[in-house]
């Protein structure tokens, strides 16, 4: 397991109190919840039950489970018809503190509404008085907050702790590939984002393009048709949904720019754009300075844009088991692909330890037709990071920095009573016009590579 110390730090706080606990881990499919429990289970003391739940209704896992937890007890399996009558069972076996971990709760509350009436009478009747903890995991992220952590739900007010476990950050998935320098991490990343089943499926004897032939754009692969999967587990008609992500991953920002690529109505697409953002696959950007103005829609996981931008578009090529076209479509875009990438990796960089300016919020600032790639703003110093990134080979001048400053009058925060800070980020360097114009300011720092991998070291 990588990273993910926080999250198990406070799992396992959590499960080691005298107090039994109902905890609720959940999280999209793959980020990595079921390995975080499993952890947590194995490095406790206590006797602990892990079952993964199916679709096939609750009188069958209530007895699966029931014989799972028999032979945790080494015991003979009872007869069940529920999961009252199996925990009761449980509770009548064990000896001290034990753990239930349920995995895929979800599948559960969306085969039987009752099924959080039914745990409510197991919080508040059977496991009154245990030492018996509750872990409930779920990956349809809809059903665990309406079902689970609703206010309208059963179960409501009676959880010790909840976590969304969210994909992982740049400075992390670099230790999927520690062998390969951060040029080649950023592509790696803009690819396959920071979902850790997904960073599994690459080899690392492989090229980029080669693994994305072989992986993502090879029919049966499983990334081939993840996304749908995805999908498909939350939303019971995502054709519309499939649409939408592939309009915003071709550069559709706006409702009315959504709507014209897809051929709906803007006002219909409200509820879409709504839900998609509930499950953390979209996002709604606001600049940095206008935290409620108009926002733009963008996705949040590198590895759907890429899908959307890639995969979907050409299904019917690769259906046919034609892979090399696409990948050639690939190889001349994917500096243009990985420059948003590029985009995000430098505002994580301006958040960790070692960058000289602290901000409270970081993202990018727009205003009619002009844009800066990085803006952080830190209202306690009344300090503005003003920042451009450059995912080029050429050496960045001075032209760029010069347009950077030009545009500082224009971006609204704090009046003129403000310090001006200016960063940038660039693939290819810097030359030595635009070092000897930096060199001479003590406002602005340059980040090439090198430096960006130093930032990312002192985050460790």
């Amino acid at each position: 397991m990588i990273n993910r110390e926080t999250e198990l730090e406070w799992l396992t706080s959590h499960l080691s109190r005298a107090e039994r606990q109902l905890l609720v881990v959940y999280g999209r499919r793959r980020v990595g919840k079921t390995t975080l429990v499993t952890t947590a289970l194995d490095a406790l003391e206590d006797t602990s039950v892990y079952y993964l739940c199916d679709e096939r209704g609750a009188t069958h896992n209530a007895r699966r489970f029931a014989a799972q937890c028999a032979a945790a007890l080494d015991d003979i399996t009872p007869d069940v018809d529920g999961f009252v009558e199996a925990f009761q069972y449980l509770t009548a076996r064990v000896d001290g503190p034990c753990v239930v971990a349920l995995d895929e709760f979800s599948y559960l509350v969306d085969e039987d509404d009752t099924i959080p009436s039914v745990f409510q009478t197991v919080v508040d009747d059977v496991l009154a008085g245990t030492d018996v903890s509750l872990v409930l995991l779920g990956s349809s992220i809809s059903m665990m907050e309406e079902g689970v952590l609703s206010y309208e739900s059963p179960l409501y007010g009676r959880r010790t702790g909840q976590w969304k476990l969210a994909p992982l950050s740049f400075a992390d998935v670099r230790a999927f590939f520690p062998d390969d320098d951060l040029e080649t991490q950023i592509q790696l990343y803009s690819v396959l984002g920071g979902v850790p089943a997904y960073l599994e499926q690459f080899d690392p004897g492989l090229s980029l393009l080669e693994n994305i032939e072989q992986s993502i754009l090879s029919k049966g692969e499983f990334l081939y048709e993840e996304p749908e999967f995805l999908l498909r587990q939350e939303f019971r008609e995502p054709t519309t949904y499939m649409a939408i992500l592939e309009a915003i991953a071709a550069g559709a920002a706006r409702v009315t720019e959504i709507a014209n690529e897809i051929g709906r109505d803007a006002s219909s697409l409200s509820r879409y754009l709504q839900n998609l953002t509930q499950l953390a696959i979209l996002e709604r950007e606001h600049p940095v300075t206008d935290p409620d103005g108009r926002g733009l829609y963008r996705l949040t996981d590198d590895f759907l844009r890429f899908w959307f931008r890639y995969v979907a578009p050409n299904r019917g090529t690769l259906e046919q088991g034609r892979t090399a076209p696409v990948r050639s479509a690939i190889a001349e875009t994917l500096p243009t692909h990985t420059s948003r990438t590029f985009e995000t990796v430098c505002q994580q960089a301006v958040r960790t330890p070692g960058f000289p300016v602290s901000c409270s919020r970081v993202g990018r600032w727009w205003y009619g037709g002009e844009e800066i790639d990085i803006a952080g703003v830190n209202r306690e110093t009344e300090t503005l990071l003003l920042g451009e990134c450059k995912w080029t080979t050429e050496p960045v001048g001075p032209g760029v920095f010069d347009k950077l400053t030009a545009l500082e009058s224009e971006v609204r925060w704090q009046g003129t009573d403000r310090e001006v800070r200016y960063a940038l980020f660039s693939r290819g360097g810097f030359t030595d016009e635009l070092q000897a114009v930096v060199d001479d300011r003590s406002d602005a720092s340059l980040y090439g590579i090198s430096e960006l991998a130093t930032l990312f070291e002192s985050q460790r």
